[in-house]
């Protein structure tokens, strides 16, 4: 039982440490929008805008590519990274652009136990497949004018 622990907190930490989250600055004409409105959540204290954008003026100044494990673990920290990464490039929010999840392969555990007394056996076992995705996402980087 403790290998089986062991082996999922082996598995956890390496998904956690395939994270990929990256800035690319805009480069153009025509950054500065005025947005139409649509709903938001506040991370860490920051502005995430998950359908529609601010109902104000902004310029855009990059975009965040997100590539991550599908996990609990991951896509928990997800957002708190988007957010971490936006600040640190200089923007005020975000809005969110997309998102993609590739099936990756699957995972399988299982366990059996036989017992024999005299003339008769029984046994038991059991076992659990779960999928293993990936997920990709990208958030508009924006500053508030």
């Amino acid at each position: 039982m403790i290998y089986r622990i062991l082996l999922l907190f082996v598995i956890a930490a390496a998904s956690v440490s395939c994270t990929s989250t990256e800035f690319q600055s805009w480069e153009g004409r025509n950054s500065v929008v005025e947005g139409r409105g649509g709903t938001r959540k506040v991370v860490d204290g920051m502005d995430v805008w998950t359908h529609g954008d601010p109902p104000r003026r902004f310029q855009v100044i990059g975009i965040i590519e997100d590539s991550r494990p599908s996990g609990i673990i991951p896509m928990a920290q997800m957002k708190h990274d988007i957010v971490a990464k936006a600040r640190q490039s200089g923007g005020d929010a975000v809005i969110f652009a997309s998102s993609a999840s590739q099936l990756q392969g699957y995972y399988t555990a299982g366990s059996a136990t036989a017992y024999g007394y005299g003339n008769s056996a029984s046994e038991f076992g059991s076992s659990t497949t779960v999928p293993i995705t990936h997920r990709s996402s990208a958030y508009v980087v924006i500053k508030y004018l």
